[in-house]
């Protein structure tokens, strides 16, 4: 489907003469994506290899990591930009009497298909250059870990688990940064609403005359060249988020008495995580002037060519795009967060009677916080002071057999954990949040269990509270521009009822049903820091919240399934899914008039999804082979998957989002040998 591709191998030895054991695991992923310019060109890896010490010790080397790169659609167009509107019927209406293949209808430039506005795989984050897609919006990550785990089965009673990892982590996601004319790669877009990129290379190239664009080309500087700065000219940056990842985790499981158990151990934890940007692709520019690093301010450009040097125009040039190899090749901000985490668990299972069991657990931690900042703050005065915060959190549960046909379950407890990282340091700087509070989560849980063998079936009541919660949310205004909203002490209240039955009515027939009914809301107004692309802070706002129901996922779900299997080997499946209650997120930039409180966020169209395959077993010998095929949204269901609240919204189509994916399939095959 879309190209996507996806081949996988793994073998393992086994266990082999003197304890040693050997898997080895790879994939490689390809494809063009459901929506334009989302490729993916993705690898995996995984090893482990495992040998024993006489019959007590074992230890097992473990390596993965799965390095990738994909083209992203990260703004959220006004939903009419995908499906437009019809002016004779409700937009709501129009899209659950519709399909997603009436809004599929691809261009075909010269052999490469693409997608207007009007289509649901539409993506305004992209361009076409000499042919070629430029996504000014991708992501690219590749994070391995490597672990040494040890065992030690001392004996039935004690057993004993250590594993040291080390991960690390380099990668990003890219947008772009400068203006042309005051507007971002988002102003300049042809007829069909993608971006003119061919014509942005040739703007700050020096081409006048451009249709749309400012008249006289990107000034030509008789030194430096072509020169992108904030206020004049494009590039592509990369937003960098590096991470150095070290910790122990080791635990102890203790048979105490046949009716009791302990579980014990400690966990360490030392993070540093690195952000900053870089240049990606200079489109055109010769250099880019990066002026926000107090350090470095010895060069100065003349850039757009009006024989003034302002203070964008101050600081030093970097022609170098791809991966950092010194501090001068850095853009736009260089700080690095420190987290150290110390904490120690321990769990008691007690089974007094043989229908009746029940367990109680804590853990206590310390969280420590610390930020260097390399471009706002002189080389002395670049480490912020330490903030440490300790958690800790209380679980108790029991659960008694009625017969064994009938169970009830209970568990509740109580959480509290330091704020996140940005919870504390909320405006990036080194000054710190020192009123922010603990986040903390008191959980109830209550359940009935049902096991008669052809019917199994799990009902269960649920209320989290959550307090004193922090949000870190991105969001984009009307014409793209990136912002970034910290909210610190929001409260809000999860509780519904869940239920799902498993079947066997006769043999080889399998069939599930669930159904969640849930209620979620915030539950105060907050306060929120808003910040730019360029991490100023621009406003501090109140936001009203109260009230608000949460949105992002559906709060009421149905789902049925079944599969059957021939005995000749064939099995066929199904999976029907009814979402309803989905309601848009709130906006904290769009939440900040009284007038707003107690205005509900917009709820979306309830949708339905049914998925349908088939697979194939064959075995000769020691070998076999499986074949696969499942088409996805059979009914090619048009549907709202996610949106942005907008407070004054009294339908449908005045919303930002995104609509979900429309029919696909995927057939695959499997050898063992």
């Amino acid at each position: 489907n879309d190209g996507y591709m996806k081949f996988n191998a793994t073998a393992s030895t086994g266990r082999l003469k003197g304890g040693w054991a050997v898997t080895l695991s790879g994939s490689r992923t390809i494809g063009r994506g459901y929506v334009d310019a989302t490729w993916i060109d993705a690898w995996s890896y995984f090893g482990s290899v495992a040998k024993d010490f006489g019959a007590k010790h074992q230890l097992v080397f473990t390596a993965i990591g799965a390095p990738q790169r994909h083209g992203q659609r990260t703004f959220r167009e006004n939903l009419t930009k995908y499906v437009g509107l019809d002016s004779t019927k409700d937009y709501a209406e129009m899209i659950g009497s519709a399909t997603t293949s009436d809004f599929d209808n691809r261009i075909d430039a010269n052999g490469f298909k693409y997608s207007a506005e009007g289509n649901i795989r539409y993506n305004s984050d992209w361009g076409l250059n000499n042919g070629e897609i430029l996504n000014i919006r991708e992501n690219f990550y590749h994070k391995p870990q490597f672990s040494l785990n040890h065992y030690w089965t001392q004996s039935d009673k004690f057993s004993l688990k250590t594993s040291a990892y080390y991960s690390v982590g380099r990668g990003g996601g890219t947008g772009d940064r400068g203006r042309i004319g005051g507007r971002g790669s988002w102003g300049y877009r042809d007829a069909n609403g993608i971006i003119r990129a061919s014509d942005i290379i040739a703007w700050n190239q020096g081409t006048d005359n451009i249709a749309d664009f400012p008249s006289t080309g990107h000034h030509q500087d008789p030194t430096h060249g072509y020169v992108a700065t904030e206020r004049t000219g494009l590039i592509k940056r990369a937003s960098m988020n590096e991470h150095n990842w070290l910790g122990v985790l080791s635990s102890a499981n203790i048979e105490i008495s046949e009716n009791v158990k302990l579980t014990a151990g400690i966990d360490l934890r030392n993070y540093v995580g690195k952000h900053y940007r870089r240049v990606d692709d200079l489109l055109g520019n010769d250099n880019w002037l990066e002026s926000r690093d107090m350090n470095s301010q010895a060069v100065m450009v003349d850039a757009d060519g009006d024989s003034a040097i302002i203070n964008r125009e101050t600081g030093y040039l970097i022609n170098h795009t791809g991966p950092i190899k010194e501090q001068s090749h850095k853009v736009n901000y260089d700080n690095d967060g420190v987290v150290g985490w110390m904490g120690a668990f321990a769990q008691l299972e007690v089974t007094p009677f043989d229908n009746f069991n029940f367990f109680i657990a804590g853990s206590g931690s310390n969280t420590s916080y610390k930020r260097i900042d390399r471009f706002n703050y002189a080389p002395a005065d670049q480490e912020s002071d330490k903030y440490s915060f300790l958690g800790y959190n209380a679980k108790l549960g029991a659960n008694y057999n009625l017969n064994e046909n009938h169970n009830l379950f209970f568990n509740t407890g109580y959480y509290t954990r330091a704020p996140d990282f940005d919870g504390v340091f909320t405006s990036f700087s080194n000054v710190a949040n020192v009123d922010v509070l603990n986040e903390k989560v008191f959980a109830l849980e209550l359940g009935y269990g049902l096991r008669t063998g052809p019917v199994n079936a799990n009902l269960n009541f649920y209320r989290s509270k959550w307090l004193d919660k922090t949000l870190h949310r991105q969001f984009q205004n009307i014409n793209g521009d990136n912002f970034t909203a910290n909210l610190t002490g929001l409260n809000a209240v999860h509780q519904g009822i869940e239920i799902e039955v498993f079947a066997n009515p006769v043999n080889r027939l399998k069939l599930s049903a669930m159904a969640s009914l849930g209620d979620w809301q915030w539950e105060n107004n907050v306060s929120a820091v808003i910040s730019d692309d360029n991490n100023n802070v621009i406003d501090t706002v109140e936001v009203f919240a109260k009230g608000l129901k949460v949105g992002d996922a559906a709060q009421t779900t149905f789902g049925f399934g079944a599969d059957y299997t021939f005995p000749f080997g064939l099995k066929i499946w199904l999976k029907d899914n009814y979402a309803m209650n989905l309601y848009a997120r709130f906006d904290p930039a769009s939440r900040t008039a009284p007038e707003d409180e107690g205005v509900q966020a917009f709820k979306l169209p309830a949708f339905n999804l049914l998925d349908m395959g088939l697979s194939y077993r064959y075995e000769f010998g020691r070998y076999a082979i499986t074949v696969r095929g499942a088409v996805n949204n059979i009914l090619d269901e048009l549907y709202v998957a996610d949106a942005n609240d907008n407070p004054g919204a009294t339908s449908l189509d005045q919303l930002r989002g995104f609509f979900g994916f429309g029919r696909t399939w995927s057939a695959g095959i499997k050898f063992n040998f």
